[in-house]
C-alpha cells in the first residue's frame, strides 16, 4: 500500500515540472544599455528556483545570446553579454530548467515597453517553448516596466522639488498622487533621475537636482509594495 502511494506521488511530480520550482516575478529594474550596445541590465526576480536552474537569453534577428548572471542579492541579478543588441524587437527570454528540459517562463521586450508572459499551460509543460522571432506571435502582452533610458521619464513633466524635501517625503507625497506605495514611488523617482543622486546612492539626493516625473511604465513596475520595499532595502 505504501509502495503504491510513493509511486503515485513520484509520478505526479514527474508529470508536473512546476513542482520543481517557480518563478513568480521577473521585471527589469534598470536597463544600462541602449540599442546598438552590448546588453547590461538589472532584473528583479522572485523565485524558489536556484539561479543555476535559470537562463537569461537575448533573442534578436541576428541570433541569440545567453547572458552572464551575477547575483546582487537574493532577488536582484545583474545580467550582461558581449553581443551588441541591434534589433529594436529584441526580447529577454527567461528560461527555467525542469525535469531535463528548459522551459520559457517569461519574455520581456527590451525596447517596446511590453512584457510577453508565457503562461504555464498544459502545452507549455509537455514540451519546451520554441523561440519566436515575432513578439506579437506570443500573444498575451501586458504593460510592464521597460527601463531603457528613453522610456524612464514622462517627457515635459517635472516634480515639485525645492531641494529641501527628503526623498521619503517626496515618495510619500507623489505615491499618494500616483496611487503607488511610498517605496515604489521612491524607486521610480530614483530610476528616472540617476544623475540627481550623488554617486548613484539612493540616500544622497542632491539639493540642486531637477527631478523628472517617472514614466507610467516605470511606476507600474513597483506596484508590488512588498517587492518594492525589498528592492529599496537592498540599495
Amino acid at each position: 500500500m505504501k509502495t503504491t502511494l510513493y509511486i503515485s506521488i513520484l509520478a505526479a511530480l514527474l508529470l508536473c515540472p512546476l513542482a520543481w520550482g517557480k518563478v513568480s516575478h521577473v521585471s527589469i529594474n534598470q536597463q544600462q544599455f541602449n540599442l546598438g550596445a552590448s546588453p547590461r541590465l538589472k532584473v528583479n526576480i522572485v523565485t524558489d528556483t536556484k539561479f543555476d536552474k535559470l537562463q537569461f537569453v537575448v533573442e534578436q534577428r541576428a541570433g541569440n545570446e545567453r547572458l552572464m548572471v551575477n547575483p546582487i542579492n537574493s532577488f536582484m541579478l545583474l545580467l550582461s553579454g558581449v553581443e551588441d543588441v541591434s534589433d529594436p524587437d529584441a526580447q529577454l527570454v527567461i528560461k527555467e530548467y525542469r525535469v531535463n528540459r528548459w522551459y520559457d517562463v517569461k519574455r520581456l521586450a527590451l525596447f517596446s515597453g511590453k512584457t510577453i508572459a508565457v503562461a504555464p499551460s498544459e502545452q507549455n509543460l509537455k514540451a519546451p517553448v520554441q523561440a519566436q522571432s515575432n513578439p506579437a506571435a506570443t500573444g498575451g502582452a501586458e504593460l510592464k516596466p521597460n527601463l531603457a533610458s528613453e522610456a524612464m521619464v514622462d517627457t515635459g513633466c517635472m516634480l515639485d522639488y525645492s531641494g529641501k524635501q527628503t526623498l521619503w517625503r517626496l515618495g510619500s507625497h507623489y505615491g499618494g498622487i500616483w496611487q503607488l506605495n511610498t517605496y515604489g514611488a521612491i524607486l521610480a523617482i530614483f530610476d528616472a533621475n540617476p544623475k540627481a543622486f550623488s554617486g548613484g546612492d539612493i540616500n544622497r539626493l542632491r539639493a540642486d537636482a531637477k527631478l523628472a516625473c517617472p514614466s507610467e511604465a516605470l511606476k507600474q513596475g513597483y506596484r508590488d509594495a512588498k517587492l518594492a520595499r525589498q528592492i529599496f532595502e537592498s540599495k
